[in-house]
């Protein structure tokens, strides 16, 4: 049982999406305190969470490069994204439950427009994005099927398109579609997680996958796969050591108003933390993330490192 509390103080959503070539990120943890098997008390959890992912590299395949200046096109400089999760999870009882996610994404983004002069010309225009908006709301139904020493659970939901797809700058240019707080698409989504506790060590493992159903406005998301594998080691009455190992591969979007030749990824990240329970019912978490290996398609922005942070209350 004590297990269980350290690992309830890691409570927090599973990211949605990852890297998009402009920018347009989350960090790539999977958190989520039923996928662990962490609690089978029935009730109300609210959580909190921060995160910061800065895209300041840009990256061609599995190499880093340098803007190449070609003319009519435009280099990517730099995306901040400061996303800010709010998560509502209701147990109805050790098998079922249903969780509740919005994102409030506020993100800077700036690229140089590469002007065609002719004879090989270019004149570089700077232009920059800079906006705070809600994104994509997600209802995730959740079913554990068999519990034990090791615990397995199904997943399965929808992505609803309430997320602006219209963010303007100062000069009313409409910002990429993937740079966009909302993707604009209705997604399905389908997750498989298993469980185990070996004394003061839980492990866990899960698989995902979210699919677009229906888009608009000529543009389609990739699908996205990912596969996570963590561990909790408790090393105090209420401290915890946490470690993950994040897959995602993404599809290249489509579509009139995608750029799908730079767009689609597969990265493997690894994101060690820590957990601390202040209450009986309040924890805090903060999660590192390195990335080990980025494989993009076409040119796209990554970052080096990213962070999340957060806490988590039980009603």
């Amino acid at each position: 049982m004590q297990v269980r509390y350290f690992l309830a103080s890691t409570l927090m959503l599973a990211a949605s999406g990852v890297q998009a070539h402009c920018g347009g990120a989350f960090c790539a943890l999977n958190t989520n305190w039923d996928v662990q098997g962490i609690w089978d008390k029935p009730g109300i959890r609210l959580d909190l969470r921060a995160e910061f992912v800065d895209a300041d590299q840009l990256r061609r395949g599995s190499d880093k490069v340098t803007p190449a200046g070609e003319p009519g096109t435009h280099d990517e400089r730099r995306s901040i994204s400061r996303n800010f999760v709010g998560t509502l999870d209701y147990s109805f009882n050790p098998d079922w439950g249903v969780t509740l996610r919005l994102p409030l994404v506020s993100r800077t983004h700036s690229h140089v427009h590469n002007e065609d002069l002719g004879s090989g010309l270019t004149e570089p225009h700077p232009e920059s994005w800079g906006f705070a908006a809600v994104g994509d709301l997600q209802a995730v139904g959740r079913y554990t099927f068999h519990h034990g020493d090791g615990d397995f659970g199904v997943r399965f939901g929808v992505k609803l398109p309430t997320g602006s797809t219209g963010q303007t700058n100062a000069d009313g240019a409409k910002a990429e579609r993937s740079l966009q707080p909302g993707t604009g698409s209705t997604d399905g989504i389908l997750g498989l997680y298993y469980y185990r506790r070996m004394g003061t060590l839980a492990w866990f493992a899960q698989g995902g996958w979210q699919q677009p159903l229906q888009t608009r406005a000529e543009f389609r998301p990739g699908r996205q796969l990912t596969a996570d594998a963590g561990m909790n080691y408790a090393i105090a009455p209420d401290w915890s050591l946490l470690l993950q190992l994040n897959a995602v591969h993404k599809s290249h979007d489509s579509g009139a108003n995608a750029e799908a030749a730079d767009s689609g990824a597969t990265q493997v990240f690894l994101s060690p933390g820590i957990s601390y329970r202040a209450t009986h019912d309040l924890s805090l978490y903060g999660f590192f993330q390195q990335p080990l290996h980025q494989h993009m398609r076409g040119t796209q922005l990554t970052a080096d490192w990213s962070a999340a942070f957060g806490v988590s209350y039980q009603f």
